[in-house]
């Protein structure tokens, strides 16, 4: 399976944080990670008469991946780090939904979702978190945003976060059922809680 990196990046980062010197010489480093199997990525959205979740499939992040950054007092620099989500891989629950998420995304026009990490750097109110700057494009359109990501280092490391999006930057359409009664909300949330280890 062929990938390249970006919120594996920032989950790593988190990592990285943990124990940061205040001062630091720039330096380039390498590593290697993977996702344990209990981790979870899915877009959350709701309508004016439920709510309904697309889970991506986690098996396709079991290849060991390659995490390339330069670290230095301020915060960690990444090149080149883009994660693509291939969205044939998300799963609505339903056949009807997963149909119109698809539709939503022109999945035949856009195939997949795209997020390129830009850099990382530690919060200032609290020591298990750090601000990471994504750039997230779908449908061919990019728009770049500032999550707080969240971790803990027990056996495993766990990085959680959520990262609410207007689908109008991205000029989509939400969809409609039922002769316009049924309407899907503009705000969709990302939201992962993700184990990583490294090899």
């Amino acid at each position: 399976m062929k990938f390249s990196v970006s919120i594996i990046l920032i989950l790593f980062g988190a990592l990285l944080y943990n124990g940061y010197p205040k001062t630091r010489i720039s330096k380039s480093k390498s590593y290697r990670i993977y996702f344990s199997s209990e981790s979870s990525l899915i877009i959350k959205g709701t309508t004016n008469v439920n709510s309904f979740k697309c889970s991506y499939d986690i098996s396709k992040f079991s290849d060991s991946l390659s995490v390339n950054f330069i670290e230095n007092g301020k915060g960690i620099e990444f090149k080149n780090t883009e994660l693509i989500l291939p969205n044939i891989n998300f799963n609505c629950g339903h056949k009807g939904i997963t149909k119109d998420f698809n539709k939503l995304l022109k999945t035949k026009e856009f195939p997949e979702i795209r997020m390129t990490l830009l850099n990382a750097k530690p919060s200032r109110s609290n020591e298990n978190e750090i601000i990471v700057s994504l750039d997230i494009t779908i449908c061919g359109i990019s728009n770049v945003y500032e999550i707080p990501v969240y971790m803990n280092t027990d056996e495993d490391i766990t990085v959680r976060g959520l990262l609410p999006i207007n689908i109008l930057d991205f000029k989509l359409e939400a969809p409609t059922k039922v002769l316009g009664i049924i309407k899907v909300s503009n705000e969709i949330e990302i939201d992962f809680h993700l184990k990583i280890q490294k090899c």
